[in-house]
């Protein structure tokens, strides 16, 4: 056991590695995300519990972001780069005991009101009776705010030392709590055992990376108010980016009411079809942008702006290389995905048709959501927080009045007709829900857009460095599409009969064809992206010595000390 946790602590090094890492964890991870939406849509179905249990994490988790973006990851590191082994340990117990007594703080306010928060944001469970379901729920989950609030600081010296491989395995775990929670706990205590699952996970989250911190040398005593001054001045700093997730998640807590206002199951469809995108989203932008934060917090302290620049690009250049082609199978795959991922029990074929349509439109925004999150590191490994903030701000205003908006607009019969001929739903009843996906993924690609043109501004040549390498990744997912849309045709649409083998071996006909048919594109394109992605498989695969990437900025032995 000590023998695998000390490889699991082992270092990482560059651009590459870190990110196949990253993206490893987060496949299994997003596996474990998998199988516990179809337990909970094989028990429920796309309908009021699910609603109910759903919309119990949207105080929590605007709390978790709130609180937790004080003292987050982003800022961590570069402070605790400024610093001696001594003085991180003293600062870092200054941290976690101020957050500690934050947290805790407001989890507990935010317990005392949640009968009069809930009751404004979801009016109709107070109509149903479930409103005391829904207190119950949230007060519980309300504990994992904390948890996970501690596990984010822990992670800045597991980044900070490279070890991606414990930092990766955080979220396998808390997603491994919650399925104890839909397959043991809820039959044991019912509802309120799912939500004493989601604990169990953020408990798992933070226990999988106290050890490699501990024997750093970390918190060796009880921890004392070190730097009260640096505490502020973190918080301080942390400010706009708290501010800025915040508003994050105030949008998707305005797309969830509108939802709750919308017909039974409304909360639970967006909800499955946005965690069903979200998995590329955490395997291709996520690990990128992670990847890529300590590098980049390295290149610009030491005042390498040519390599800060040059490593944005690359991490953009292959999130675009990865993301386009997924969100050309994506949509011409929704229905696949979803009912061979979803689709059992209680999830019917009308849950599978309307969950399918808001994920093809969630997923259209993909590339811009990974692009977002690898810039606003960016912007934060400079230490610039205010543009992030401002950007964040107007993405949640644009969502909130896009999900108003339309939901007005879709109450017109013809105009909503014609949004479920488009994503071929026009007999399901419960489309107005479709509003709500094309919202969010209008609302980020727009964000993305304001993003990309402000950092070429301030950081110029940027659009340079990327254009040829997104423009061919457009490419490839147009033939991508084409002929995984052909194949498809081949082999004939789906019917309610289908059996789930038949669906996923028409599925990954499909798939497998728009991939073959994107990598051939790719090479006769010349991608840059595709040759260097080749040599770093060959090099893990055949134990090649394979040089870095151009543009990857890899630290130099003395550029790795906790001083740089």
């Amino acid at each position: 056991m000590f023998r695998l946790f000390r490889y699991l602590s082992t270092e990482v090094r560059g651009l590459q590695a870190a990110a196949y890492v990253l993206a490893s964890a987060a496949l299994l991870s997003s596996l474990l995300a998998l199988a516990r939406d179809r337990l909970l849509a094989h028990i429920f179905g796309a309908g009021a519990t699910l609603d109910i249990y759903y919309a119990s994490f949207r105080i929590p988790d605007l709390i978790f972001v709130a609180t937790g973006a004080l003292v987050s990851v982003y800022i961590l590191i570069p402070e605790l780069a400024k610093r001696l082994e001594g003085e991180q340990k003293k600062y870092l117990d200054t941290i976690i005991l101020g957050f500690s007594i934050f947290a805790c703080s407001v989890s507990l306010l935010a317990m005392i009101f949640a009968p009069h928060l809930l009751a404004i944001l979801f009016p109709q469970f107070v109509v149903s009776g479930a409103l005391p379901t829904l207190v119950i729920l949230t007060r519980i989950i309300l504990l994992q705010p904390i948890f996970l609030g501690l596990s984010n600081i822990l992670a800045a010296v597991t980044q900070a030392r490279h070890r991606y491989t414990i930092y990766a395995l955080s979220p396998l775990l808390y997603n491994l709590g919650i399925i104890v929670g839909v397959g043991i706990l809820y039959p044991l205590f019912g509802i309120t055992g799912l939500a004493w699952g989601v604990v169990l996970g953020a408990v798992l989250h933070v226990a999988v990376q106290a050890p490699s911190v501990i024997a750093d040398g970390f918190f060796a005593h009880i921890p004392r108010f070190y730097y009260p001054r640096a505490l502020y001045e973190t918080v301080i700093v942390s400010l706009p980016r708290a501010l800025a997730l915040s508003m994050s998640q105030i949008a998707f807590l305005g797309l969830t009411a509108l939802a709750g206002l919308l017909a039974s199951g409304s909360i639970a469809i967006f909800m499955l079809a946005y965690n069903l995108q979200a998995v590329p989203l955490a395997i291709i932008g996520a690990s990128y942008s992670v990847a890529a934060f300590p590098t980049l917090a390295s290149a610009h302290s030491a005042g390498r702006r040519d390599a800060f620049l040059s490593h944005v690009a690359t991490a953009a250049r292959y999130v675009f290389f990865w993301s386009l082609p997924a969100t050309a199978l994506m949509v011409v795959l929704r229905a696949h995905m979803v009912r061979v991922v979803l689709g059992s029990g209680q999830f019917d074929w009308t849950d599978t048709r309307l969950t399918a349509a808001v994920f093809a439109l969630l997923g259209l925004s993909l590339a811009a959501q990974g692009l977002m999150l690898l810039l606003v590191r960016a912007y934060y490994a400079a230490g610039r927080t205010f543009v992030p903030f401002l950007i964040s701000l107007a993405t949640a205003f644009v969502t909130v009045m896009l999900g108003i908006g339309l939901t007005t607009l879709f109450q017109n019969p013809g105009i909503l007709g014609a949004m479920q001929g488009l994503m071929r739903v026009s007999d399901v009843p419960g489309s107005m829900v479709l509003a709500l996906g094309l919202a969010y993924g209008i609302a980020n690609i727009l964000g993305a857009i304001a993003l990309v043109w402000h950092f070429n501004r301030r950081w110029s040549g940027f659009f340079k460095r990327v254009s040829r390498g997104w423009l061919e990744s457009a490419i490839a997912a147009i033939c991508a599409m084409t002929a995984a849309y052909v194949v498809l045709y081949i082999v004939g649409p789906l019917e309610i009969a289908s059996t789930t083998l038949s669906v996923f071996l028409k599925g990954f006909a499909g798939g497998i064809s728009g991939i073959i048919v994107a990598v051939v594109a790719y090479y006769l394109l010349g991608s840059k992206e595709l040759q260097e992605t080749a040599l770093a498989l060959r090099g893990r695969f055949f134990r090649e010595a394979v040089p870095p990437a151009a543009g990857v900025a890899l630290a130099s032995p003395q550029e790795e000390t906790p001083q740089s």
